[in-house]
């Protein structure tokens, strides 16, 4: 009870802060960090928009379906792993959503791709907070072998965040889009988790179990 408690105070907080954000950034010019943050992100187009393509909705569908297959071979992770599917197609629907509540216009120094719809917040990095973050705890918090639980986990949670940057250098958000995002993500996971329950810790990757 006090663990869903705590869950839902950081799911109010967290929307809290998301829409004080959006209030404050949409429908005005861009200024402070939003205005400088461009110059230093940098240009790697080629790994930026490799990072960003592992947010599209391709990759993200095959992914699910590998938690799927996931849930279905293993017991121990079936929670965990439909928990992930089914907060990664709610987040994403009220994100689209959400983006047209606030109608903040996309910076216009973007390269490679043109994005058409409104600025905050970010899905991309929303998805790195619910996607590659989340799976890089889960497996971080799982009995698997201290050889794979200190090798995914870091390489996912580094891979979230080179998906945050990515839109930073491909000019498709400001910083304020990307700290929303992670709001966003946050608030979602913090949501799901006070319904949802406690997660079991899984013991093995594939048990089997019917």
């Amino acid at each position: 009870m006090r663990r869903r408690v705590a869950y839902l105070a950081i799911f109010f907080v967290c929307a809290i802060a998301y829409v004080l954000l959006g209030n404050a950034v949409s429908h005005v010019a861009p200024s402070g960090i939003d205005a400088a943050a461009r110059s230093v992100a940098g240009e790697s187009p080629g790994l930026a928009w490799v990072l960003t393509e592992s947010c599209l909705w391709p990759v993200l569908v095959v992914l699910g379906l590998c938690a799927i297959v996931l849930a279905i071979r293993s017991r121990s992770w079936r929670k965990r792993a439909l928990f992930s599917v089914i907060l990664t197609v709610v987040a994403w629907q009220t994100s689209d959503l959400l983006k047209n509540v606030f109608e903040r216009r996309r910076p216009d120094y973007w390269i490679v791709h043109h994005e058409t719809t409104f600025a905050y917040s970010s899905g991309h990095a929303m998805f790195a907070v619910i996607v590659y973050w989340l799976w890089a705890w889960f497996v971080l918090r799982s009995d698997l072998p201290d050889a794979v639980r200190f090798t995914i986990a870091p390489l996912a949670f580094a891979w979230g965040c080179g998906v945050i940057w990515s839109r930073l250098a491909l000019g498709a958000h400001y910083p304020s889009d990307l700290a929303g995002g992670m709001l966003l993500g946050t608030a979602a996971i913090a949501l799901g988790t006070s319904i949802a329950g406690p997660l079991r810790r899984p013991a093995a990757l594939i048990d089997g179990s019917p």
